[in-house]
């Protein structure tokens, strides 16, 4: 029997959907920093302000600012009523420049019937597009609204929740726990609904009403398994491959690298041969560990993207603009060594060279900044401190001698610009880019970059 309305799974996934934190982990994509600070004047309550910063925007076909606007209008920002068929209206400009999360707010709104005739084709159609960059909110929606009966068959609405899972979702997971528990559409199962739980609790903290959801489903799940299958499940029993606790130093046995913050949801960069093959990831912030959980992996251009259980402050900025022709001043930062267990950065500075063709790594940045074991995963700069690359290999690593020769003992390798932003623009992160200006010296990147460039610690195992 389908799901009926009643269960609440539309109106819980809806009402997380259109908090402002979820859309953007939605996906913003590419937001400049102009952007930005309209929306903080937007999350403080200064509306004058975030209408200010908005103007030129929306002057320039901003899709982002156009979703914003749409915000503004749906909530009755700004001294106007709520007006939904104006939100409609900025939210479609946007949807049609690609935003994500104006999809998934027009998929909303055609499914409620406000501001827009009432149409589960047309929010079918939005969400199948949303989806299609692959967003996990779209999944989502997708899925609950399937254990409702609507937009197809109830009993496609798990397979969709597990798609939702595998690119992300921690929200997912509880609908989906609470399914297994109650024994709804799928077996009733409380270990898999307490391995669901404990999934959704690796991807960090969930906004309202999914953080409350969570905890009932974890409890009860616990509850009603023999107390030695709760903890093999949980893989934390005593032992040396036990993660460490938040409150603890990572011990021996971890391999370390280095990661930096790209949005202010905790989304950190890093290599795939840093971040893969862990039974546990933990990031070292303002001298505490906290844990990080994968999200995406690429290994063909070694990229990661990892999650931090709690969000730091600082946010690194992406460089705008082409990618750095040949003898151009950079910065290497990053945790070497002995660095990670002390904490203390190191930033070197060189410059970007030009090799002969089949003499690097195809598509890389060379640099001739030292870059020494423990420093892969950290973020190469350009002159005025914006990202412009990631490093990826040492200078004398095994790897890079038998693909480039003996002959380029003095370079290092680094991810280009482009690949990352494609990257972080697949996982829907909410990077912020800006034109760079000035010129930084290594003690003003050492400033900079403090909070938002970690030592990430690896327990290798599955």
């Amino acid at each position: 029997m389908p799901v009926r309305p009643g269960s609440g799974y539309f109106r819980a996934v809806a009402a997380g959907l259109l908090g402002l934190a979820l859309v953007l982990t939605g996906g913003a994509g590419s937001v400049r920093a102009d952007f930005d600070d309209a929306l903080r004047a937007y999350e403080r309550g200064d509306d004058a302000r975030a209408r200010q910063e908005l103007r030129p925007l929306l002057s320039a076909d901003n899709p982002a600012a156009f979703w914003l606007a749409g915000r503004m209008a749906e909530a009755g920002r700004g001294g106007s009523p709520p007006d939904m068929a104006e939100a409609a209206k900025w939210y479609r400009r946007a949807a049609d420049g690609g935003s994500v999360p104006a999809m998934l707010s027009l998929a909303v709104l055609h499914l409620e019937g406000r501001g827009v005739p009432q149409s589960d084709t047309r929010a079918g159609e939005w969400l199948r597009k949303a989806a299609g960059r692959g967003s996990a909110q779209a999944l989502l929606l997708t899925g609950a609204m399937r254990l409702e009966g609507r937009l197809g068959p109830v009993s496609d609405g798990p397979g969709y929740l597990r798609k939702a899972m595998a690119a992300g979702s921690g929200e997912a997971a509880v609908l989906l726990g609470e399914l297994y528990l109650a024994g709804k559409v799928v077996p009733r199962d409380p270990a898999e609904a307490y391995r669901l739980a404990l999934f959704a609790e690796s991807k960090g903290k969930l906004g309202e009403p999914f953080a409350a959801r969570l905890g009932r489903l974890s409890a009860q799940a616990a509850s009603e398994l023999p107390p030695a299958q709760a903890q093999a499940i949980r893989g934390r029993g005593p032992g040396r491959d036990a993660p460490p606790r938040q409150d603890e130093k990572p011990a021996e046995g971890y391999r370390t690298g280095t990661g930096f913050v790209v949005s202010r949801l905790g989304h950190v960069v890093t290599n795939a041969h840093v971040a893969e093959s862990c039974k546990s990831l933990v990031a070292m912030v303002d001298g505490k560990p906290v844990t990080a959980s994968l999200l995406r992996l690429d290994p063909e251009h070694d990229l990661a993207l990892v999650r931090l259980a709690v969000a730091p402050d600082k946010v690194l900025v992406l460089r705008e603009g082409r990618e750095l022709s040949p003898g151009t001043p950079v910065f290497a930062a990053g945790y070497p060594g002995e660095a990670a267990r002390t904490g203390r950065m190191r930033v070197t500075s060189g410059r970007t060279r030009e090799l002969a063709s089949g003499m690097g790594p195809a598509g890389d940045l060379a640099v001739s900044a030292e870059v020494l074991p423990g420093n892969s995963g950290g973020p190469l700069l350009d002159a005025g401190g914006r990202v412009a690359g990631v490093v990826r290999a040492r200078r004398d690593g095994a790897a890079v001698r038998a693909r480039v020769g003996e002959g380029l003992a003095d370079v290092g390798f680094a991810v280009p610009l482009a690949s990352l932003k494609a990257f972080l623009s697949r996982g829907q992160v909410p990077f912020v880019s800006a034109p760079s200006s000035g010129e930084r010296n290594v003690i003003d990147v050492e400033r900079d970059l403090a909070g938002a460039v970690l030592p990430l610690f690896c327990r290798p195992g599955r």
